[in-house]
């Protein structure tokens, strides 16, 4: 990949874009990184704390023209296996890496749509490296230093996710269809309480309920399997949910989206 790594920036996907806007070109496999991110972005307006020189904040941009943009949503599964791969952990749908019930990365997804392609897309990634304590007000974070007592190179977890990155894209570049087949595949087998009942919580109405993961649509969409009903034994019919309009109830009790 080419690499242009910033001293210090308030965000690697602003910065990306931004430069994207005014028109500057950069090959496909591009990243932007940087251990000072001083204002990162999480999904619809979060936040994304990253203590200096400790952690890792990089931004690949990629241009999959030969994807049709109701297929973005592969992008956003071989940016969390790769990094699921690197750090050992369980994709939370759609855009968490979970490791024992602890948040390590984050992930922002930007496309840029022209007509039926898709002109390039940034994939925003923060991982938690080195970190030890966090000062806002994210429930349940955790880094690879927390869970291993091991010191790591930020930049060099950076280099083995882009490696994957890149593995993936170029496979899915080569034969889209069977691609995306397969990582769909890998996706759901590594995807965060997988298997069993769970509490979640309905965003729009606030009811409370236990469901299991039936399964993620193409587009994205939760599909969600409610628990049998308590007094004639049978299961509702299951509900679909885009990003946001549904929240996890952590171990903590704090609901996540």
């Amino acid at each position: 990949m080419n690499q242009i790594h910033l001293d210090e920036v308030g965000s690697t996907n602003t910065w990306l874009l931004d430069a994207l806007n005014r028109g500057e070109e950069f090959p496909d496999e591009t990243v932007v990184w940087t251990t000072r991110q001083t204002a990162g972005r999480g999904q619809t307006g979060n936040s994304w704390e990253a203590e200096p020189d400790r952690n890792i904040s990089f931004s690949v941009l990629l241009k999959p023209e030969f994807l049709a943009p109701r297929d973005q949503f592969v992008l956003s599964q071989i940016t969390a296996l790769s990094v699921a791969h690197v750090v050992n952990g369980l994709i939370k749908w759609p855009n968490d890496i979970f490791v024992n019930e602890g948040k390590i990365c984050g992930i922002l997804i930007e496309h840029k749509l022209q007509g039926s392609r898709i002109s390039h897309s940034v994939l925003g990634v923060g991982i938690n490296v080195n970190q030890t304590r966090w000062v806002g007000s994210a429930p349940n974070p955790t880094s690879l230093k927390l869970q291993t007592g091991l010191e790591y190179v930020p930049q060099e977890v950076m280099e083995q996710v882009c490696a994957k990155i890149t593995a993936y894209y170029r496979q899915l570049r080569t034969c889209p269809e069977l691609a995306r087949q397969q990582i769909h595949q890998e996706f759901m087998s590594r995807l965060y309480r997988r298997k069993g009942f769970y509490p979640y919580v309905d965003a729009a109405t606030g009811e409370a309920f236990q469901a299991s993961i039936a399964g993620i649509e193409p587009d994205g969409r939760l599909r969600l399997q409610p628990s049998a009903d308590n007094r004639t034994g049978q299961l509702p019919s299951e509900r679909v949910y885009w990003f946001k309009d549904v929240k996890f109830v952590l171990p903590c009790g704090v609901t996540k989206e």
